[in-house]
């Protein structure tokens, strides 16, 4: 296998990831939910605009939050499991500089994403705000 080297290898690398990583600001901003569950179930990725308020659940994620993780402090922001009803939403606010994981959501640094449920079932992931580690969703019929 041979691999390209030089300046058109690089710009063509460094453009992938910019296109990489524009894409994924965008599904951000519009609340587009990336999933990431084991056993199968899974919450759709739904793109939503805006859901309106108030929220169900409502939680931001302070800025320096990354840095006490870091230093070995929990933040306390998120519990480690929450309990809620088809039609319930969800509002996490990022404004700390690195993203985070909640579970099946991924919330990136400087961002909102909001949501509502629509799909009942058991949910279970990374959570990279709560001591645990793990979020556990479970969204009730």
């Amino acid at each position: 296998m041979s691999r390209r080297t030089g300046s058109s290898g690089s710009r063509r690398s460094h453009l992938s990831t910019a296109r990489s990583a524009a894409l994924v600001g965008a599904l951000a901003f519009v609340g587009v939910v990336p999933v990431a569950c084991g056993g199968g179930d899974r919450l759709e990725a739904t793109p939503v605009t805006t859901v309106p308020g108030p929220y169900t659940f409502d939680y931001t994620i302070p800025e320096g939050t990354a840095d006490d993780i870091a230093a070995g402090i929990d933040p306390g922001i998120m519990p480690s499991s929450l309990t809620a009803n088809v039609g319930d939403t969800i509002r996490i606010v990022n404004d700390d500089v690195k993203s985070h994981t909640i579970g099946t959501f991924y919330v990136i640094a400087g961002s909102t994403l909001t949501y509502r449920f629509t799909t009942p079932g058991v949910f279970e992931g990374e959570c990279s705000t709560n001591a645990d580690a793990t979020f556990i969703l479970t969204v009730l019929d």
